[in-house]
């Protein structure tokens, strides 16, 4: 509905204005032109008032239409295995256009014309039953980091949403494997849930099918990994899935302090910081896992960069420790062509 809403606007902003303006310089004309043109300009007034509302009702049929389709598309790929398959198909499909569309934005930037373009990113930390595993304010200094990134590096502005925590999340959710264990684990309930949720955010149930405009959404987690190493502590999907997962542990700057052993950071569930700091616990303590950069790097595998081969340590793209934020030419035409990246 609002893309139809946007339609009409822009008809009464570039057209029907133009045509008032005639309506006046009319008014200088001398007599007879003056009259028809007047006459004229009212006719073609009525005729695109007409059409602008026809124009608006068959938008808003046709969008209608498409939202219940695509609706009912959207709960079939909620069907674990069978779901994610087609929606790698969808997505696939989906890519394969908005990289060839790109090619466009790619030449223009090879002859100088730089277009700013548009990514919409939502973080949603979830909760161990009701206590949040991060902050707005918690988060705020890796997601400013992560607009910095994407805008030195592609050109790309970031606007950046925060939700309140997920209460009660499944207990499945606030882990995901890494490599094979990620795929089974999108492919079955996990992946479904963080899906589906994403998909529950947003009114356009056709972008959500298609990514085209689609916000990517940050899940902070419990744990990112199943070996217990934590030397995960991002993933990704890639351009198949809406959202990636990061641990809270890597985007939380500072940490709880276990008073019993001073030195050693706790991995506490309450709250970050604590609400009130009481005798197991001291805040402000430096996190000596917290990655700056690791959201961009996750949002890059969003956008269509897969795998860390050839990185090297001054790359976003890195394996590992991410100390660097560089982004090759051809790295930066992949995140720029990504359906969930805009013009507007």
């Amino acid at each position: 509905m609002q893309v139809c809403h946007e339609v009409e606007e822009w008809i009464e902003e570039n057209i029907t204005q133009e045509i008032e303006k005639q309506e006046q310089r009319c008014k200088d004309w001398p007599w007879p032109l003056s009259w028809i043109c007047s006459v004229v300009t009212f006719i073609v007034k009525v005729v695109v008032t007409v059409w602008t509302k026809i124009i608006r009702i068959v938008c808003e049929v046709v969008a209608v239409v498409l939202a219940v389709v695509s609706a009912i598309i959207n709960v079939i790929l909620a069907i674990p295995f069978l779901g994610f398959i087609i929606r790698f198909i969808i997505r696939v499909i989906s890519a394969v256009v908005s990289y060839i569309v790109g090619l466009v934005d790619g030449v223009l930037r090879l002859v100088g014309i730089r277009i700013t373009k548009h990514l919409r990113v939502i973080v949603i930390p979830l909760c161990v039953g009701i206590s949040p595993l991060a902050r707005q304010k918690n988060l705020e200094p890796v997601m400013a980091e992560t607009a910095r990134i994407l805008y030195d590096r592609a050109q790309i502005r970031v606007h950046v949403t925060y939700r309140e925590p997920i209460r009660n999340p499944p207990e499945t959710a606030l882990r995901l494997g890494t490599e094979v264990d990620l795929i089974l684990d999108e492919a079955w309930l996990k992946g479904t849930w963080h899906q589906m949720t994403a998909v529950k955010l947003f009114e356009s149930n056709l972008g959500a099918l298609l990514a085209l405009g689609h916000p990517v959404i940050v899940y902070v987690i419990q744990e990112v990994g199943y070996d217990g190493t934590g030397n995960v502590i991002g993933a990704s999907g890639g351009p198949f899935v809406d959202w990636v997962a990061v641990e809270r542990d890597s985007v939380v700057p500072t940490v709880s302090e276990d008073p019993r052993s001073p030195g050693n950071p706790a991995r506490p569930l309450e709250p970050f910081p604590p609400p009130v700091a009481g005798s197991s616990a001291r805040v402000g303590v430096d996190n000596p896992g917290y990655q700056q950069r690791v959201v961009a790097h996750e949002i890059c595998h969003a956008l269509g960069l897969l795998g860390h081969a050839n990185a090297a340590t001054t790359d976003l793209m890195v394996p590992g420790t991410i100390t660097g934020d560089h982004l090759s030419p051809f790295q930066v035409g992949i995140v720029r062509s990504s359906a969930h990246v805009t013009f507007l």
